[in-house]
This record gives structure tokens, C-alpha cells and sequence, in this order.
């Protein structure tokens, strides 16, 4: 905390002297989360059977710094306090000592970092804006990629000539990175290769023509290069690209959008004399239509997967770089894995009809919920991931259903308290074994509630 406090009074001192200089305004947020998930292994618990039960309460500090100087620069810098995860538990920061009595709380741990940094501005005389430094981010309606939780440091270089504005980002998506030996991006291609160390940079030419005041269509190409070798031999490379088209308007009273991404690209010599070409693509379209103190919502989306009987080196499944915060489920994609194998994979492997509705009770008060049915858009099983103890089962195409609930309250201007509360019932894609004591995995409900208490100010 002397850390945290000791960045404070930097931060104020700057602002203070900055005045003449800048118009400074400064705000923040500070966030208190409780959670509690139960099966996330989807396995009944047991003396002998982890299924993956967690229970927390977190705190998250962010302070923000907003600089202006006159119409054409500005700046912002977002201080936050995470430890690992944005959230910190409560009782971690503690290191107390041994004896019966806790002493005075020595080696306090702290995560300190900058979620945003960046300056912004107009080229002089030249009609072309750049914003440059550690920044949210996301291509289309974010469902290739997006980084809106801890920010990626990239340029963006925009024009705006009447309703078209045309763009140039180049961003760092990983530095320096080890990648893992035992880790391929392919379903059916196992790399032996041993792992090393590089870059992953991407380069994004983007369009956007505003067709009227509520209506705006985009397209955007991304080239992503992967210098690890994460599929091959040292000093070989991954090259993915992605062209994605959107849609954001409304139809009457519909309120529409939409995204379509087509990938190509090869990652060479998976095997000896053998490329992996990315063939991926996915469609997402979501729609919310309010009616009074009704508003409905629905999602369709299809993002394509690896067949687990193939024996082509080819790379089908749709490829994703999304950060960690849920983005349609609160269960499935966001606490669980995926039918691509991992968590916070967006609709990769993935086809998912989703329905919802949001009513406002008050002013203050909304309630409402989603229901979602998934399937894998090519079977597979994910058993395994779970855990070195889970066992993979047969391949299946059945996902399950969630069910979410919310209810947003707004207790003040500034303070809202919020909770989602998530029931998913597993399909045949989580069925497999636990090996130690040779129980059904896969099977069980996964259930989870999370609430947050937000000032901001």
C-alpha cells in the first residue's frame, strides 16, 4: 500500500503543476468482488475427486489521469492495482508471521500497473490523427480480437475524410514470450520441436464508412506474426491473416450488429516438410429491440473447428486473440473450457443461439437473463483439460445449455452493485473418466454467482 500511495502523490504532484500547462481532471473506480463457482470441472466432488470449486472475494483500484491541451492533444494514464488477475483477493496482500498472533502484516505483497497510457493528437496541417502508447482496444464488434481488459501497446494512425474514416494500427500482442514445446495450435498435428523465445506483432488496415447517423459498415485485414516458432523448427514462423467485415445500425426500432471473419495464412513445418494452412472463419450477428421497460436480445454465431477424425495438417478452427473478461456466457467461455480447448476463446469451435431479455423493475433496479444452447461446430472432446487425472471421452458435438441471471442496482450516481448468477449443464464434449478412481467426469453441473460493488468517482 506505501507503494501504491507513494504513485498517488506522484501522480497528484504532476497533475498540480501540469494545471497551467494542460486542463487535468482525475477520477477512478473502486471495485469489490465476490464469487462463488461450483463443478468447474463438472465432476461430482468427492473425498477423492477435485471438481474444481472456487470461492473468492476481490478488490480492484484503478485511478484514472485525463490531460488535455487544447483541441488537438491529449493524454491519459490509468493507474490500477491488480494482482495477477485485475482482482486481488482479499487476506493476499497479508504475510504475517508464524506465531499464534499476527504481527504487523510485513511483506506486503503489491501489483502496480498502468492499464492505459497514452497520448493522442492531430498531425499539424496534415488531416491525420495518431494515438499511440498502451491502449483498450478492439477490431469490428471484437470478436476476432480484442483487449479491452489490460490494454496492448500499439499505433494507431487514422484519417477522417467526411463519413469514411481509414486507419493503420500496429500492435504488440506478446514480447520476448516463450512458447511452450508441447503447446500447437492445431488439433491434428503434435509438435516435438523444443520451445523458444520471440515476438508476436500484428499490422491492421481498417475501413469505416458511416452510411448515415445510425447505420456504419467496416472491414478490416489483419496480419499477425508469430516469431516463436510455435509450430516449428527455431527460426521458422506463424504468419495468420484475418479479414473480418462488420456491421453496426439499427433496422426500425432493431438495434443490429454483425461480423464476419475469413482467415488464411500457414504456420510452416508443423512437420518435417509439412505447412499448416489456417482456414478459419466465423459469423456473429446479435440484435436488442426495447419495448418500454422491456428490452430483448437475441445472438446467432458459427465459428468454425478442427474435425478430431481428420488427418489433414490444416489449421480449420477459428483462431482468436480475446482478453480475459466474459463475452457471452458467464460459465461456459468465460470459467469453464471450451469445446476449443481453453478458456476466453470467443466462438472458436463454437455455434451458439442465444436469447435474453432485460426489464427495468425501476429507476434504479434492472433484472433479466439469458439462455444459451451450444454445440460444437465439429466434434471433440476436452475431457483431458481439466486436469492430468481427467481422461478423454468419445468426440461429440454437444455442448450443453446456460442459463444467466442478472440484476443490476444502482444505489447512487456513483455506486451500482451488480450480480450475474449462471447455470450450465454439460453435454458429451466434457464426458470422459477421472483416472484415479475411474468416476464419470464431464457430467455434472457447473453453477457460479459473482456480484460487484462499483464506486467510481
Amino acid at each position: 500500500m506505501k507503494k501504491f500511495l507513494a504513485v498517488f502523490a506522484v501522480l497528484a504532484i504532476v497533475a498540480i503543476s501540469s494545471a497551467a500547462m494542460a486542463e487535468i481532471t482525475m477520477g477512478g473506480s473502486y471495485d469489490i468482488r465476490s464469487r462463488a463457482f461450483d463443478n468447474l470441472n463438472m465432476t461430482k466432488n468427492t473425498s477423492a475427486v477435485d471438481s474444481g470449486d472456487a470461492r473468492d472475494t476481490q478488490n480492484r483500484i484503478r485511478i484514472d489521469v485525463n490531460a488535455k491541451a487544447g483541441d488537438n492533444l491529449k493524454g491519459k494514464l490509468q493507474l490500477e492495482h491488480d494482482f495477477g488477475s485485475a482482482f486481488s483477493d482479499w487476506g493476499a496482500h497479508e504475510n504475517y508471521s508464524t506465531s499464534s498472533l499476527p504481527s504487523s502484516g510485513t511483506d506486503r505483497r503489491e501489483g502496480l500497473g498502468f492499464r492505459e497510457a497514452w497520448m493522442q493528437f492531430d498531425l499539424p496541417g496534415i488531416p491525420v490523427n495518431i494515438k499511440a502508447g498502451h491502449q483498450l482496444l478492439q477490431l469490428g464488434n471484437g470478436w476476432f480480437f480484442r483487449s479491452q481488459h489490460y490494454g496492448t501497446d500499439a499505433w494507431v494512425v487514422t484519417n477522417v475524410t467526411g463519413k469514411n474514416t481509414i486507419g493503420f494500427v500496429n500492435l504488440k500482442i506478446s514480447e520476448g514470450q516463450t512458447y511452450s514445446a508441447t503447446t500447437t495450435m492445431t488439433s491434428n498435428i503434435t509438435s516435438t520441436n523444443i520451445a523458444s523465445s520471440d515476438d508476436v506483432d500484428a499490422y491492421v488496415l481498417l475501413d469505416v464508412f458511416k452510411i448515415n447517423d445510425t447505420n456504419a459498415v467496416g472491414i478490416d485485414i489483419t496480419s499477425i506474426r508469430d516469431r516463436r516458432s510455435a509450430l516449428a523448427t527455431p527460426g521458422s514462423e506463424t504468419d495468420l491473416m484475418n479479414l473480418g467485415l462488420n456491421y453496426n445500425g439499427k433496422v426500425g426500432p432493431l438495434a443490429l450488429k454483425a461480423q464476419v471473419d475469413i482467415q488464411s495464412g500457414k504456420a510452416k513445418d508443423v512437420a518435417p516438410g509439412v505447412d499448416s494452412k489456417f482456414k478459419g472463419n466465423q459469423i456473429v450477428i446479435e440484435g436488442s429491440m426495447p419495448m418500454d421497460a422491456l428490452t430483448l436480445k437475441f445472438w446467432l454465431a458459427r465459428g468454425s473447428g478442427d474435425d478430431a477424425n481428420s488427418t489433414s495438417p490444416d489449421t480449420k478452427e477459428m483462431q482468436t486473440v480475446m482478453d480475459i473478461d466474459p463475452h457471452y456466457t458467464f460459465l461456459y467461455e468465460y470459467k469453464t473450457i471450451t469445446a476449443a480447448g481453453r478458456r476466453n476463446s470467443g466462438f472458436a469451435n463454437t455455434t451458439a443461439l442465444g436469447l435474453g431479455a432485460m426489464f427495468a423493475a425501476s429507476k434504479n433496479l434492472s433484472v433479466g437473463g439469458n439462455l444459451w444452447y451450444l454445440k460444437a461446430t465439429e466434434k471433440t472432446n476436452v475431457a483431458g483439460n481439466f486436469g492430468t487425472n481427467f481422461a478423454y471421452g468419445a468426440p461429440d458435438d454437444a455442448i450443453g445449455y446456460e442459463i444467466d441471471l442478472m440484476l443490476n442496482w444502482k444505489l447512487y450516481d456513483n455506486l451500482t452493485w451488480n450480480w450475474v448468477a449462471g447455470y450450465f449443464a454439460p453435454g458429451d464434449v466434457y464426458k470422459g473418466t477421472y483416472t484415479p478412481t475411474g468416476q464419470e467426469a464431464g457430467t455434472e453441473a457447473t453453477t457460479g454467482i459473482q456480484g460487484i460493488l462499483s464506486y467510481k468517482f
